[in-house]
């Protein structure tokens, strides 16, 4: 045997070790471990050669810890009682898949979810990082990027939003921008310019120019180089403006048709109903007019 934790015999030797000081009996440790007492005793016998340490006294019907079998003891112990609360802990969470879009995701519910887990330790959350419509095979619940015009059943609107366009800070643009050779960037498609332009009583058409990309990321980021201007929506697009990597390209804000909705997969689950409920409650929370106006006033400024 060896003193490695990579020696299964080592690992092995420590669990008669800990049975045996527990029991101070190697008789009461064989039958907790379902083994000959004989069979604890040559797995201590051969733990101590490879330590070099006596670690119990063997008496003639006792056995006692020596001061090191005293302080190996006290380790193993605590660790004993780690691994047991640990692995009940496993066996008894269910696991929630959600999905969600990695924009909304870092942007405002991986900072919340470690707070569900702790109010619900039952429940263990497994993110879903997807763009566009999920597989409702693959997840529990949904959360989802879309127009909120027509919710299905089993939907739940969470977040309602105001697109603005917004620029690099360094690039030159007029008050009517659409009249210039600048291009706007689309997110998956070119409805949300299209949405914006016609609010504003500006030329559709100009929605028809441009690249489309199809992560809400990249779109921000390819604005914020200069390659354009972008639809953002307040109040997810604050961040930016904090940064000073972004500004409107103009102050025209307009109630977006899209927003983020919550879609429960599993119809029947409680895990899902705790959750979607929970949820919910954080976007009330949050009070996003509050928050978009809290944006508007930064970008004004």
């Amino acid at each position: 045997m060896r003193l490695d934790p990579k020696d299964p015999s080592f690992l092995g030797a420590l669990i008669y070790f800990h049975h045996a000081a527990d029991a101070l009996s190697f008789s009461n440790a064989a039958v907790a471990l379902n083994v000959t007492p004989s069979a604890v005793s040559h797995r201590i016998t051969a733990l101590e050669t490879a330590m070099g340490k006596r670690l119990f006294e063997r008496r003639v019907r006792e056995v006692c810890l020596t001061r090191d079998g005293i302080e190996l003891a006290e380790a193993t112990a605590q660790i004993w009682q780690e691994l047991q609360a640990l692995t009940k802990k496993i066996t008894l969470q269910e696991v929630l898949r959600v999905s969600v879009g990695p924009y909304l995701s870092s942007q405002w519910l991986l900072p919340r979810i470690g707070k569900f887990e702790a109010e619900h330790p039952e429940l263990r959350v497994d993110l879903l990082h997807l763009i566009g419509e999920p597989d409702a095979r693959f997840a529990d619940v949904s959360i989802i990027w879309s127009e909120l015009e027509h919710l299905k059943t089993g939907s739940h609107p969470l977040f309602s939003t105001m697109s603005i366009p917004v620029a690099a800070p360094n690039l030159k643009l007029g008050q009517k921008f659409w009249d210039s050779l600048i291009t706007p960037i689309h997110y998956r498609d070119r409805n949300a310019w299209r949405h914006w332009l016609a609010a504003v009583g500006a030329p559709v058409k100009f929605a028809d120019r441009g690249e489309i990309l199809e992560e809400p990321h990249l779109v921000l980021e390819a604005a914020a180089c200069g390659r354009g201007v972008a639809i953002g929506f307040l109040p997810f697009i604050g961040r930016y403006f904090e940064q000073k990597r972004l500004v409107p390209a103009s102050f025209d804000t307009v109630q977006s048709d899209r927003g983020y909705r919550l879609v429960v997969n599993t119809s029947g689950a409680s895990k899902c109903d705790v959750f979607a409920k929970w949820l919910l409650g954080q976007a009330e929370s949050e009070t996003m007019p509050a928050a978009t106006d809290r944006c508007l006033d930064l970008i004004q400024k």
